[in-house]
């Protein structure tokens, strides 16, 4: 576990001209902070008092809404004949998220739309189990895989095979691996998580009116989730008053350990008011941990990777106040649409996958029905399909 507080905004200026901003940078590095990395923006930055309150109110109201468009690639897909009649593996690292279950989903209509199908095997959080799953998708002869939040050395043998018997290899929800950089048989799609937990940060940061202990159930199921944490918390050390955020590490592979771990972590930390569920997987679990460290009337409760069940949660009033989520069916697509691309020796374009914060308030007019999360009309309008068949010219 990891904490990191920041100071009130007159300490920090007092503090400015004797290096206290290079003091703030190494406490972020003890969460996990990456210093390549570029931070979180915040046009609130230099801002003080009533003018930073109402820029930061006016950036959570932007974060609500969808967008007027999905960022749809413009150029065409030269030749689709090398997935037809043949299956694409879907692999994601565990098919306890809810987000993968929509996923696989999108991934499916996707590929009836070119004349494939699609093989989904279950991760399970181990590397034993991804790299089975992307063997068995090289010994099927299948015309892709797509390796859902895996990073690339959980499974970088069987992953180098594929690529070695040409079947091209599309890894989503991850950073990119410099010792595995995209090639021709190898792209990445664009992980949206730190704009899920900054979306979810400046709603607290709003919440709180600049004073919050934040305790972060960080998934630790790969390198990537603290990195999207420690990236999307970043403008707190300049923007918020007073605020402290710790982490705990949660995985799928210890998912029944999750309540006690959060029990102990509330109990250690009495004055956290605010608790993150990184993503709706561990949802669940993190409530009953608060529960059990009776805390359900003192904290707050946010999480990212909401689905549909997440959002009824939320509309209901019970045991969630605000969430983060990603346009996961839109990225169903992608996938698909990079894989395409690969079989045409097409570059694969770098597309940012929608994100959208969910407030009590700003769902009470949502459509919130499994037909509307698997449409996609939650971050955008659902004629992406659409256009995605148009460039594969299959519409």
């Amino acid at each position: 576990m990891s904490s990191t507080r920041f100071t009130s905004r007159q300490t920090r200026r007092a503090a400015a001209a004797l290096g206290a901003l290079a003091l703030i940078g190494a406490g972020l590095t003890g969460c996990g902070n990456d210093d390549s990395a570029a931070p979180a923006s915040s046009s609130a930055a230099g801002a003080s008092g009533s003018d930073a309150s109402s820029t930061l109110a006016a950036e959570v109201e932007a974060l609500t809404k969808a967008q007027d468009k999905y960022p749809v690639p413009t150029e065409k897909v030269t030749d689709i004949s090398g997935v037809k009649g043949k299956v694409i593996y879907y692999v994601p690292i565990s098919l306890q998220a809810p987000q993968f279950a929509a996923t696989q989903n999108a991934v499916k209509a996707a590929a009836e739309a070119v004349g494939a199908s699609v093989q989904v095997c279950d991760g399970k959080g181990t590397p034993t189990d991804v790299s089975a799953c992307v063997e068995q998708a090289t010994q099927a002869g299948a015309a892709g895989v797509i390796a859902d939040a895996i990073p690339y050395g959980m499974a970088s043998n069987a992953l180098d095979a594929a690529q070695e018997a040409g079947i091209p290899v599309v890894i989503g929800n991850q950073l990119d691996d410099a010792e595995h950089p995209a090639a021709a048989d190898l792209a990445y799609v664009n992980a949206p998580g730190a704009e899920m937990m900054e979306a979810l940060a400046k709603w607290i940061q709003l919440d709180s009116n600049d004073d919050a202990t934040i305790l972060v159930n960080q998934t630790a199921d790969s390198p990537a989730p603290p990195q999207f944490v420690t990236n999307g918390t970043k403008f707190l050390a300049t923007d918020c008053g007073d605020c402290k955020v710790i982490t705990n590490d949660v995985s799928s592979a210890n998912f029944s350990q999750v309540p006690a771990s959060t029990s102990a972590a509330l109990l250690k930390n009495p004055n956290v008011n605010y608790v993150v569920s990184q993503f709706e997987q561990f949802l669940q679990v993190t409530n009953t941990g608060i529960q059990q460290a009776s805390k359900t009337d003192s904290v707050k409760v946010v999480t990212g990777a909401v689905q549909v069940s997440g959002l009824k949660q939320l509309a209901s009033g019970t045991g969630l106040d605000a969430a983060s989520g990603q346009a996961s069916v839109f990225g169903g697509w992608v996938y698909v649409d990079a894989i395409l691309r690969m079989h045409s020796k097409q570059d694969v374009p770098k597309i940012d996958i929608p994100v959208r914060l969910f407030t009590k308030d700003s769902i009470k007019d949502l459509n919130i029905t499994d037909e509307a999360q698997a449409s996609g009309e939650w971050f955008g309008p659902a004629t992406y399909t659409d256009d995605f068949k148009a460039i594969w010219g299959v519409s």
